[in-house]
């Protein structure tokens, strides 16, 4: 067992939280005196802001200097339950918005603000005065789950594995059972056109239209379970990442209906129905795109004939037995391709995947406090938190005492080690960096 201690960096402060601004741009940390703001693509930082206080989270309004802060930290002097609104430039606040209880999650854009509570979210007007223009109640959500996307709003259920969303103009709401046990970690393409969802079992990551929310595809991270750190879309929504207390990064292809996708074709995917050995049980909803919002079209793989709610509204879906065709992606070789095999044979795996380093430190427990220690961690998990660059691009971001940043991209040529079918493409990594914030 390695029982070395963590050698800390004489001059840099832990890191409370990571989050990025909506395209992934940038990222911020929150430190227990302050923040900073560094470049994706190169962890280069800005200035730091000593503002004497602990800043439990720091969520970016895009590129502008417009930042949403969150007390956190030993000593704080910015509370829980509020966030507010700090202008960069003129180093100074520009807005509050308060809570009833302490702020667990935010999120940002030109439209809405969104704050995220243990059991409910806000949604305000981002413009003067701010005005709370709904509530909705949720699950038991701890992590803060919530994604913004330009026209969308996701976020947990009321009932435990569903989401709610949320069309930002009409305010239409869906829901969508994604999973039936707690969801662990969520995402929004950059269009909002897709959703990606992960439950405390950490096996299957789910990935559904919001448009109609039909599932199109289940793509299986593993056969152990895991903590699902992050997931997230590259920037056109063909590749999906996902890191976990494996310390392993994962990236899959999603291909779109209709066309695009990466390398493993346009086809739309979904897991067959066969007998489960691992993993989380189906939630059965097809895997096309209806031509109508209010139906589901038949399944192309087995075991598709669940239901999916929209607007309230529960609605049947059907299946057949049609094989699906997992693109080549299969880690079984020809056992994928034997009828009647159990999903674990059939399901639609990674095609790369590469270590990140994670430290010798507790990660986030379930409740984004660390283990051990009272500071809060809400921004994020405490370790792989990640984040789209570009189309091949990602980089990779832990905090705490021993924070590091790691860029990795998905090159052409070559097959990854212990991958079939990955369509000559692997994952590697290309920049790697120790970061943190100066003490004060």
């Amino acid at each position: 067992m390695d029982t070395r201690r963590i050698l800390e960096h004489p001059t840099l402060a832990a890191v409370l939280s990571v989050t990025f601004n909506d395209d992934n741009s940038w990222f911020a940390v929150g430190l227990d005196h302050g923040f900073r703001i560094y470049e994706s693509g190169t962890c280069n930082p800005r200035p730091s802001r000593n503002i004497g206080s602990g800043i439990g989270m720091v969520q970016m309004l895009g590129r502008t200097n417009i930042l949403g802060l969150v007390g956190g930290g030993r000593q704080t002097n910015f509370s829980r339950n509020k966030l507010v609104l700090w202008d960069d430039k003129a180093k100074k606040e520009v807005g509050i918005i308060s809570a009833s209880t302490s702020v667990r999650g935010a999120k940002v854009s030109s439209k809405r603000i969104v704050l995220v509570l243990k059991d409910r979210v806000q949604v305000h007007q981002t413009t003067k005065p701010r005005t709370l223009l709904a509530t909705y109640e949720t699950a038991d959500n701890p992590l803060g789950l919530c994604c913004l996307s330009s026209d969308r709003i996701a976020f947990p259920g009321r009932t435990v594995g569903h989401v709610q969303l949320v069309e930002i103009k009409t305010g239409n709401v869906s829901i969508i059972p994604a999973h039936t046990s707690a969801l662990r970690a969520m995402a929004l393409s950059q269009d909002g056109e897709l959703l990606a969802t992960a439950s405390e079992v950490g096996t299957i990551i789910r990935v559904f239209a919001t448009s109609n929310c039909a599932r199109l595809h289940e793509l299986r991270r593993g056969i152990d379970k895991a903590i699902i750190f992050s997931i997230g879309f590259n920037p056109s929504g063909n590749y999906l990442a996902c890191t976990s207390d494996k310390s392993t990064l994962h990236v899959f292809d999603v291909p779109r209906p209709g066309g695009g996708g990466g390398g493993g074709g346009a086809r739309p995917t979904t897991s067959n129905g066969g007998a489960s050995t691992a993993g989380e049980p189906s939630m059965g909803t097809g895997n096309n795109r209806p031509s109508s919002p209010y139906s589901v079209a038949s399944s192309s793989g087995y075991g598709g004939g669940g239901s999916v709610i929209v607007n309230g509204t529960n609605i049947g879906g059907s299946s057949d037995m049609t094989a699906p065709d997992d693109g080549g992606q299969s880690r079984w070789g020809f056992l994928s391709k034997l009828p009647g095999m159990p999903r674990v044979f059939t399901d639609k795996y990674s095609f790369a995947s590469a270590r990140f380093e994670m430290a010798d430190e507790p990660v986030s427990n379930g409740s984004r406090e660390p283990v051990g220690t009272g500071t809060g961690i809400i921004g994020g998990p405490l370790k792989g938190n990640l984040g789209w660059i570009s189309e091949t691009e990602v980089v990779v971001i832990g905090a705490g005492r021993d924070p590091k940043w790691e860029k990795f991209s998905v090159q052409e040529g070559g097959q990854q080690t212990g991958y079939q079918g990955g369509g000559g493409r692997k994952l590697v990594r290309v920049g790697w960096k120790r970061y943190g914030g100066e003490t004060p």
